[in-house]
């Protein structure tokens, strides 16, 4: 079976990003000009929003590949193992039930606050799919943060303020002696702990499709930004973590069993708020390998 493009309907959610996909079976292929229509929807939109899917593992990768190269995590070691573990290509995100393929770091149910993913990667992910296999009926909602908006909606004074800094992000990954993140904190030029990976991106990002400006920051990890005043750095991250949470940025999913999304990890992040520890979640994430921010 193949989509042809005049099948498919496109609807903006009516919130500052994401449109929602009706016509499309991510199980099978879709035609070359179904596949540059939803790119350009992606590329409008920053997230794409298909309901009602069923999926295997296999068909999850094989639909994610038609958009990008698929990003392989690092191999790293396991709290308590002396092996290093290469991460499946399709991550199981879980708190239901211990999953082999899980690699969240802290427990899955606390709150997890704005963040990039892979900005602890010299070269983050460009984009990222997160299919639904198993939600609680009352949530937890995500909510995604349109970034491209969020530095257009800056003032003048601080736009200038921020043109060229770079942001210095500290992040556990990988490190088998720690379980959780504590509150982030402005890391005032401290030098990296054991086990902490470390990546250098520039404060405000150039997309490398549409040439807007993105405010590309990361509210959930300690952070410091290069050759600039502690004190006044510190003040500046608070701020910009405030000025992210804004609700005219967001758009609020309630996921439901069979949700698709594929959002652009390049003009947004995302958060959620902590849900109770015996609900049962379990989604499937695929990534897609990007470019160097500019």
């Amino acid at each position: 079976m193949t989509l042809t493009a005049s099948r498919i309907e496109i609807t903006p959610t009516g919130a500052a990003l994401g449109a929602f996909v009706t016509g499309v079976d991510a199980s099978h292929s879709p035609e070359p000009e179904v596949i540059l229509q939803l790119k350009q929807a992606w590329r409008d939109r920053h997230i794409l929003i298909f309901k009602n899917q069923t999926l295997t593992d296999e068909q999850l990768l094989a639909f994610a590949n038609y958009f990008g190269d698929i990003l392989q995590q690092p191999a790293y070691i396991r709290k308590g193992e002396t092996e290093e573990y290469l991460p499946p290509l399709v991550l199981t995100l879980a708190n239901g039930a211990a999953q082999e393929s899980s690699v969240n770091i802290r427990p899955n149910y606390q709150e997890l606050l704005p963040h990039i993913d892979h900005y602890w990667l010299p070269v983050p992910s460009s984009g990222s799919f997160l299919y639904a296999v198993e939600v609680p009926e009352n949530g937890p909602d995500t909510y995604w943060v349109n970034l491209a908006q969020a530095y257009e909606e800056l003032d003048n004074a601080t736009k200038q303020q921020i043109a060229g800094l770079q942001v210095r992000y500290f992040n556990f990954y990988g490190s088998k002696d720690r379980d959780e993140y504590g509150e982030p904190k402005y890391a005032a030029g401290r030098a990296a702990e054991p086990g902490e990976r470390v990546a250098i991106h520039p404060l405000v990002r150039t997309h490398p499709d549409t040439g807007e400006k993105v405010l590309f920051f990361n509210a959930a990890s300690d952070v410091d930004i290069l050759d600039y005043d502690h004190v006044e750095g510190a003040k500046l991250i608070a701020r910009l973590q405030e000025h992210i949470k804004q609700p005219r940025f967001a758009y609020r999913h309630q996921w439901s069993k069979g949700d698709l999304l594929y959002w652009d990890n390049q003009a947004t992040a995302h958060y959620r708020p902590e849900f109770d520890a015996n609900a049962t979640r379990i989604l499937k994430r695929v990534s897609l390998r990007g470019s160097r921010p500019f």
